[in-house]
């Protein structure tokens, strides 16, 4: 196992993500008395992952610190530095979810118990990737409808927990810029409007999740407009 640090384990104050949670913001000590948390379940979504631990409240504690990596940034470290992103201050909760990550990365987390302004020292190591992309839409067409227009169509994404869709353009081979968010999972085209004469044309879209979430780009369809 990789060694793990916890940024100044002995003081440490770390901003969380439990909103005006005081204890959140308390510098705690070690205490090598207080038992750990060994053993955790983790499910992982496309942004986020799920916890699952046995509470310790029969073993006195108070609550929990969940430590975790930023993404990707420590994957071939010796050394993984941890910021903290919740405490719970229940000692009879036994889940937790992270929302908000990035989708395909590599997180690793930690667990302590607290009790007072004491917490144990680092618990079960969980290293965790988050899913990759939905799959792409497919059957993505377009055609130029006059000077001006070209018209994009594709098949509705099948996923259920799509939102929207986004439409992205290079213009003569140039970088991928957004032209257009288009709501619904429903609703499948997209008008440019904005095309001239003499210039080539390549759309690709993206299917968007309500959480956050991505598909792969679409195959890219190309127009050299007239």
């Amino acid at each position: 196992m990789k060694r793990l640090t916890l940024t100044s384990l002995m003081a440490i104050s770390i901003i969380s993500l439990t909103g005006c949670n005081p204890q959140a913001m308390m510098s705690y000590k070690l205490n090598n008395k207080l038992p750990r948390i060994t053993d955790v379940k983790v499910v992982a979504d496309n942004t986020a992952v799920g916890f699952e631990w046995q509470p310790l409240y029969k073993k006195g504690v108070e609550g929990i610190n969940i430590y975790r990596t930023e993404p990707n940034a420590y994957a071939n470290s010796s050394t993984k530095q941890l910021t903290k992103i919740a405490t719970i201050n229940n000692p009879f909760a036994s889940h937790y979810v992270d929302r908000g990550l990035k989708q395909n990365s590599l997180y690793t987390y930690t667990f302590t118990t607290i009790k007072g302004n004491y917490e144990s020292a680092h618990g079960k190591i969980v290293e965790v990737k988050t899913l990759p992309p939905l799959p792409k839409v497919t059957f993505f067409q377009g055609v130029q409808k006059s000077k001006h227009i070209i018209k994009l169509l594709w098949r509705p994404h099948p996923d259920k927990r799509i939102k929207m869709y986004k439409i992205e353009r290079s213009l003569n081979g140039a970088k991928w810029t957004w032209v257009k968010t288009v709501d619904n999972r429903l609703m499948a085209e997209y008008i440019d409007i904005y095309v001239n004469p003499g210039n080539k044309y390549q759309y690709r879209v993206i299917a968007v999740g309500f959480d956050g979430s991505y598909s792969f780009p679409s195959d890219i369809v190309t127009i050299n407009a007239r």
